[in-house]
């Protein structure tokens, strides 16, 4: 558009085809995105303001004002219905007036505002909806939809549930693009010992175990991708990362360098001289960065999980061939009731495989298997949930595993669950990976990482019971009850964001299977290890004690009632 345009509010003409493009641009993104992904604000410019390299200048980019807010285009309830929830919304949300196209996340609601809000509609119409229902249909329009049908919604997992893909369309996102494979003329791959390494996900508490398993393991320089504004930023991040689990040594400093930039973007958002230095300099890539929610859709979670790892593997095979070390997660094997056993091959079967987290995970699977028959040396390494420090217990709080005990804590109660944790140590699960990367020999071989043996539901609520948390256990349907009736009335509980996935009568399949029974295989995880000193510990008291030892004493749980011992 023309630069020397007039501002809009002394311009009606200008200001209606401004409104007017917006209407457009939202009816595309609404053909072309799920409802959650759907912008509720477009605000429009006569230019985009640059950089001297040509590149966008997000600095610059203004944020939106009344005057933006009000000038976008508003599209009217049309029912009784509409007009209804709009009102409850925002009332909810403590805002002027609400669209039928608007989002409610992109409004401002979260988790919590949905509890409220559900509840509202049901005063107001008589129709239960689960917050479940919210999180799949995000808007006016859509939620009328939903109700005015009175059919159950999409079962989880189907090829109509919002949060995952069609088994056909998640075998389509798994093909990698033509160009990602060793660039005509690169140089092949540095053998072991590595001089510099990339990491991704270095801000994460998998990511600051990493990092220091490979700097105590390695003599490498440690290039590590951060969303930050300078390299500094970048590096002081990292280091209250690694400060905060209590991995930090002094001199690390010396052999980290902050790279800022972001997996969800293309090229990782680097500017082309430090594109081209990493292309040149760095000999291998540890990939761990992921958006690490179950509760989001699949292509809310794709940017960074699948297109991240795209471009990941598009540098790996610039200037030199770098061998990619990628953390995927046992949630890429099939959900199914009864015994199975998975070897460690490739991912190959996307039935059954569902929930966005679980697919993108998939997804990223299968593109390293495709990257290695092209010519590109990659691992994979499937962990099961990854749990807190064996040595110290040191662990993230916002783990849907962490939420769900402490959520239970404060329900004073737990769900009947048949169903088994694999517990993969964090510390566990860096010393196996770094160990194995560094050697350099297990090219194009997945390693399956689950945890010193499985762990029933029903055990861990016995530990917890042992170690002092005793907790009612409830049949699921009067457990999810109290836990929505909770939210409902505003009490804090560290599930209310996590309601989603959790219906009335059930749970989420993505969040275990009833009756599953897997066996992984470790043959090619033991081969690795063989000699390394590497050992997993059990999920038994000493170890569970030792994580509510660490929540307690940072205040993530309440103290504990008398402890027995089970």
């Amino acid at each position: 558009m023309n630069a020397s345009l007039p501002k809009t509010s002394n311009a009606p003409l200008t200001q209606a085809a401004w409104a007017e493009l917006r209407a457009r641009l939202r009816d595309f993104a609404a053909r072309e995105l799920p409802d959650a992904m759907i912008p509720s604000r477009f605000v429009v410019l006569p230019e985009l303001p640059r950089l001297p390299n040509g590149k966008v200048d997000r600095s610059r980019l203004p944020a939106v004002t009344g005057e933006e807010t009000a000038a976008t285009a508003y599209v009217a309830p049309s029912t009784p219905q509409q007009t209804q929830i709009a009102g409850v919304w925002a009332d909810v949300l403590g805002i002027g007036r609400v669209g039928v196209k608007d989002n409610f996340f992109e409004l401002g609601g979260d988790s919590l505002t949905a509890a409220q809000m559900a509840a509202r509609l049901r005063e107001a119409t008589g129709v239960r909806l689960g917050v479940r229902e919210l999180f799949d249909h995000p808007t006016v329009e859509g939620l009328a939809r939903r109700l005015s049908a009175r059919v159950p919604a999409a079962a989880v997992g189907g090829t109509g549930h919002a949060r995952s893909l069609a088994a056909r369309e998640l075998a389509a996102e798994a093909v990698l693009p033509a160009d990602i494979a060793p660039q005509p003329g690169a140089l092949p791959a540095a053998p072991a010992p590595y001089r510099s390494i990339l990491v991704t996900g270095g801000t994460g508490y998998t990511g600051a175990f990493l990092i220091r398993e490979l700097l105590d393991r390695s003599k490498a320089r440690l290039y590590v991708l951060v969303r930050a504004e300078s390299p500094r930023h970048a590096e002081r991040r990292v280091r209250r990362a690694m400060e905060s689990y209590g991995v930090w040594r002094a001199g690390d400093e010396r052999r980290i360098t902050g790279v800022p930039g972001d997996l969800g973007r293309p090229y990782l958002a680097l500017d082309r001289p430090t594109y081209l230095r990493l292309a040149r300099d760095v000999e291998m890539i540890v990939h761990n960065g992921a958006w690490s929610s179950y509760a989001l859709p699949y292509r809310r979670l794709k940017p960074v999980n699948v297109l991240g790892t795209r471009e990941v593997l598009r540098l790996a095979g610039r200037h030199r061939v770098k061998p990619v070390h990628y953390i995927s997660s046992l949630a890429v094997y099939p959900g199914r009731p009864g015994d199975h056993r998975w070897a460690e091959d490739a991912a190959t079967d996307p039935h059954g495989v569902v929930g966005g987290y679980r697919q993108t995970k998939w997804v990223g699977d299968r593109m390293m298997a495709q990257a290695h028959e092209r010519g590109l040396p990659t691992c994979v390494y499937r962990p099961g949930q990854i749990t807190g420090a064996q040595t110290t217990g040191a662990c993230a709080t916002d783990t849907f595993l962490n939420a769900t005990l402490k959520g239970c804590i404060q329900l004073g109660a737990a769900l009947s669950f048949d169903v088994f944790l694999e517990m993969t140590p964090v510390d566990y699960c860096a010393a196996a990976v770094a160990h194995t990367a560094l050697g350099g020999a297990w090219h194009g071989t997945a390693f399956n990482l689950p945890g010193a043996q499985p762990l029933a539901w029903d055990r861990l609520v016995d530990l917890l019971a042992g170690c002092g948390y005793p907790l009612r256990r409830l049949p699921y349907a009067r457990w999810y009850a109290e836990l929505a009736a909770a939210a409902e009335r505003g009490e804090d509980n560290e599930l209310v964001r996590f309601l989603p996935l959790f219906g009335p009568e059930l749970p989420a399949d993505d969040l275990g299977y009833r009756g599953s029974r897997p066996v992984f295989d470790t043959a090619n995880l033991r081969a690795a290890l063989a000699g390394s000193g590497i050992a997993c510990a059990a999920p038994e008291r000493e170890l569970i004690g030792r994580y509510l030892d660490y929540f307690e004493v940072h205040r993530f749980l309440p103290p504990r009632a008398e402890r027995n011992v089970p």
